[in-house]
């Protein structure tokens, strides 16, 4: 008796994947790409928004710069402003804002801004800076020698912001 083998070569072929994880894969590479198109979209949309190279922008001139935001955008950007101290007191406590002091509707530090030292509108010369609400010049004040706060040693004198440079 002779016996019949048969073998089956389907063993050792890879099988294909079933259809519905093809199409699995094409819908997510399909998200994928509409995300990344409308990322696109929403980075170079704001440059396009301009409706006339002439148009006025915000500020009202029409000057036009490459290193300046577009005209959309600044147009965009205005008319979410934050709110001012002189509306809101409150405003200038917040973390990351300029000072607790309102100057003229912004915030201020009245203790170190030269513009508005100890007082809103009082200006320290050219050569000066506010340092705790006075006006001194670093390069030769003897209690601020170069920084505010920092003093030279009794005998020595501040020269050019240095203590005892002679």
């Amino acid at each position: 008796m002779i016996a019949i083998i048969t073998t089956t070569a389907t063993c050792c072929l890879p099988s294909p994947p079933p259809p519905l994880y093809i199409m699995a894969l094409l819908s997510k590479s399909l998200l994928m790409v509409t995300i990344i198109a409308i990322l696109m979209a929403v980075v170079v949309a704001p440059s396009g928004l301009t409706d006339d190279l002439h148009q006025k922008d915000v500020d009202g001139d029409d000057s036009s710069s490459g290193d300046l935001p577009s005209a959309g955008l600044r147009r965009l950007l205005a008319r979410y402003k934050s709110p001012t101290c002189d509306t809101n007191p409150r405003a200038c406590y917040i973390r990351g804002s300029a000072g607790p002091n309102c100057c003229n509707k912004q915030c201020v530090n009245v203790k170190t801004d030269r513009l508005n030292c100890r007082n809103c509108g009082r200006r320290c010369k050219f050569t000066e800076s506010c340092c705790k609400g006075e006006c001194v010049n670093l390069a030769f004040d003897k209690g601020n020698c170069g920084k505010c706060g920092k003093t030279c040693r009794r005998g020595s004198y501040c020269i050019y912001g240095m203590c005892g440079y002679v």
